[in-house]
C-alpha cells in the first residue's frame, strides 16, 4: 500500500486518525451552526453566510505563515496547537451568544484550520518519497473525507436525535482536544532539518517566486472553487432540481459514487506513482468528473432515467478520483525540502482563493441563469484546469525533486 514502505507507517497511520477526527469535529461544528436549533434559531441566513465567510478569510490570511513557521520551527508544535485550538473554537461556539461574538470565534476557527492544513500536507510530504507520494497524499484526502462527511453527518443526525447544539459542540470540542492530546503522545516530528536561515518572509517570497508555483494557480483555483460550489450549494440544488430523486434513490447514488470515489483514490494513486506521471492523471481526473457532472445535469428532471446505464456512474467517480492524490503529489513534487511548509500554505492560499470564488460565483450563476448557468461555469472551471495542467511540467523532467531523489529513468 506504500504506507509501510514509507518507513514511517505508525507515525503517518496515527496522523491519519488525528486528521480524521480533527476534520469530523470541525464539520461537526460547520452542521451545528447551520441549524435552526443553534442560538435559538436567531441567526438569519446572511448572517450565517458571514460566520462561515470569515473563518475562511482567517485562514486564507494566515495559513503563509504557520506553513512558514513550520519550516523553521518544526511541524508537530504547530500541529498539536492546531488541535486544541480547534478544540477552543467549538467550545467557544457553543457558548456564544451574539453574531458578533459568534464572528470573532470563526476567526479563531480560521486560525486552527490554517495552521492544521499546512502542517498535516507538509508532514506527508516529508514523509513520503517519489514512490509512494501520490498515494500517501491518497490516504490522506480520504482521511479529510471520512472526517468532512461523517462529521457533518453526524452533527446531522445528532440534531435529528435531539441532542443540543450545545451539547454537540462540547462533544466535538472534546474530541478535538482527544485529538490534541493523541497527536502529543503518538506523533513524531517529521520535519528533520529545522535549521533554516531564511525569514518567514524570505520563505513566502522564495515560493511564491517560483514559477513551478504560479503555474499551478489556473490549476487549483479552478477545481477549489468548484468544490466551494459543492458544498454552498449541493443541498439546495438536490432539492430544487432533483425532485425525482427519492430518498432510496439518493442514497443508492451516493453510496454508488462515493464508494466508486473511495476505490478510484486508492487505484489512481497506485498508478501515479508506479508510472511516476502527474499529469495525465490529473487531466483524467477532471473528464471524469465533467462527464459526471454533465450527466447529472442533463438529467436532473428525471434523474431516474440513468438507472438504465447506471454502470456508467460508479465508473465516473472512479475516473475522477484520479485528480486528488496527482495533484497534491505534484505539489510535493515540486516543492523544495526547506520551503515545504510554505509550499503548503502557499497551496492553502488557493484553497482559501477557490472557496471564495466559488460559492460566490456559483450563487450568481445559479440565480441568475439557474442549473444550466452552474453547469456552464462548472465546464468552464474544468476547462480552465485542463489547459492550465498542459502548461505544468512533468516533475521527473527534473534532474532532482524535493526530497533530492532521482527519477528514475524510462527504458
Amino acid at each position: 500500500m506504500g504506507l509501510r514502505a514509507s518507513g514511517h507507517f505508525w507515525n503517518i497511520m496515527a496522523m491519519y486518525g488525528v486528521t480524521m477526527i480533527m476534520r469530523a469535529s470541525f464539520y461537526i461544528s460547520i452542521a451545528v451552526i447551520q441549524s435552526t436549533s443553534y442560538m435559538g434559531g436567531g441567526l438569519q441566513t446572511l448572517e450565517i453566510a458571514a460566520v462561515l465567510l470569515v473563518y475562511p478569510i482567517a485562514e486564507l490570511t494566515s495559513v503563509s505563515f504557520f506553513g512558514s513557521y513550520s519550516d523553521k520551527i518544526g511541524r508537530k508544535p504547530i500541529f498539536v496547537a492546531s488541535l486544541f485550538i480547534t478544540s477552543l473554537s467549538a467550545l467557544l461556539f457553543a457558548v456564544a451568544n451574539s453574531v458578533l461574538v459568534l464572528l470573532f470565534f470563526s476567526a479563531v476557527f480560521g486560525l486552527g484550520a490554517a495552521s492544521q492544513v499546512s502542517t498535516t500536507l507538509s508532514m506527508v510530504a516529508d514523509m513520503s518519497s517519489v514512490t509512494n507520494r501520490a498515494r500517501l497524499m491518497g490516504y490522506y484526502d480520504l482521511s479529510t473525507l471520512f472526517g468532512l462527511a461523517g462529521g457533518f453527518s453526524l452533527g446531522i443526525l445528532l440534531l435529528q436525535f435531539g441532542w443540543t447544539a450545545f451539547n454537540i459542540l462540547v462533544a466535538a470540542a472534546l474530541a478535538a482536544a482527544f485529538a490534541g492530546l493523541g497527536a502529543l503522545a503518538l506523533i513524531k516530528e517529521t520535519r528533520t532539518d529545522t535549521h533554516v536561515e531564511m525569514s518567514i518572509t524570505g520563505l513566502i517570497r522564495k515560493v511564491a517566486g517560483d514559477k513551478r508555483i504560479q503555474k499551478l494557480v489556473p490549476v487549483y483555483v479552478p477545481i477549489i472553487s468548484m468544490y466551494g460550489i459543492f458544498i454552498g450549494y449541493s443541498e439546495r440544488i438536490l432539492e430544487e432540481e432533483f425532485k425525482s430523486l427519492a430518498a432510496t434513490d439518493l442514497l443508492i447514488l451516493f453510496g454508488m459514487l462515493g464508494g466508486s470515489l473511495v476505490i478510484g483514490i486508492i487505484t489512481m494513486s497506485h498508478l501515479s506513482d508506479h508510472y511516476m506521471k502527474r499529469r495525465p492523471f490529473i487531466i483524467v481526473g477532471l473528464l471524469g468528473f465533467g462527464m459526471l457532472a454533465y450527466l447529472l445535469v442533463s438529467n436532473s428532471a428525471d434523474i431516474t432515467a440513468l438507472w438504465a446505464v447506471w454502470p456508467i456512474l460508479p465508473a465516473l467517480g472512479f475516473v475522477a478520483g484520479a485528480f486528488p492524490p496527482a495533484a497534491m503529489a505534484y505539489l510535493t513534487d515540486v516543492s523544495e525540502r526547506d520551503a515545504r511548509g510554505t509550499t503548503m500554505g502557499v497551496y492553502s492560499i488557493f484553497f482559501g482563493t477557490g472557496m471564495i470564488i466559488g460559492p460566490a460565483s456559483g450563487g450568481f450563476a445559479y440565480a441568475t441563469y439557474g442549473i444550466l448557468g452552474l453547469a456552464i461555469l462548472v465546464a468552464s472551471f474544468i476547462a480552465i484546469a485542463i489547459v492550465g495542467t498542459y502548461f505544468m511540467s512533468e516533475p521527473r523532467t527534473r534532474e532532482t525533486i524535493a526530497d533530492n531523489q532521482l527519477w528514475p529513468s524510462k527504458s
